[in-house]
């Protein structure tokens, strides 16, 4: 007989048994008449009220006008027009300000949902989508199971306004 002791197995490392960590997006996700879209939270720097507007002459229907925030001008985009969707609610809507080569610029939209934490496992492309701006789709995802399109905001804003820096 041998003097070996068989020892019990080590416990299971709790570690081992959590799922991986899988690094997430923070998504600021607004409406634009009955479409969902969202955007990476750190490309907007704050969200107002829409406000009375300067229309500039000349403009297209993409650019709304001229607000003046704080002692700042800021050019307000119709977020609804530039997507191709129906212009936003100007009476109920919400500019979301965007720093753009140190510029604020202001994207109306008809109302903002909430922050979501998104695993990057979970975007999809964004195949089939025609919007009628190239390149302003990163992709999309399913938030409260609804298919919502994630923008890069700054795409949006370049098509529209250009590089005038």
């Amino acid at each position: 007989m041998s003097d070996a002791v068989t020892l019990p197995p080590p416990p299971p490392d709790q570690a081992a048994e959590e799922e991986p960590h899988v690094p997430t997006r923070r998504l600021l996700v607004f409406d634009l008449g009955s479409s969902a879209f969202a955007c990476d939270m750190d490309s907007f720097r704050e969200i107002v009220p829409t406000q009375p507007m300067t229309r500039l002459p000349g403009a297209p229907d993409t650019v709304c006008g001229l607000i003046n925030l704080r002692g700042t001008i800021v050019t307000v985009i119709d977020g609804g027009t530039a997507l191709g969707k129906p212009a936003y609610s100007r009476a109920e809507g919400l500019i979301l300000l965007v720093d753009y080569f140190d510029r604020w610029i202001g994207i109306g939209v008809d109302d903002v949902r909430d922050l979501h934490d998104v695993p990057i496992d979970q975007f999809a492309t964004a195949d089939g989508t025609e919007l009628p701006l190239p390149g302003a789709v990163t992709g999309a995802v399913e938030i409260e199971g609804k298919r919502v399109l994630v923008l890069d905001i700054k795409t949006v804003v370049q098509q529209v306004i250009g590089q005038g820096r």
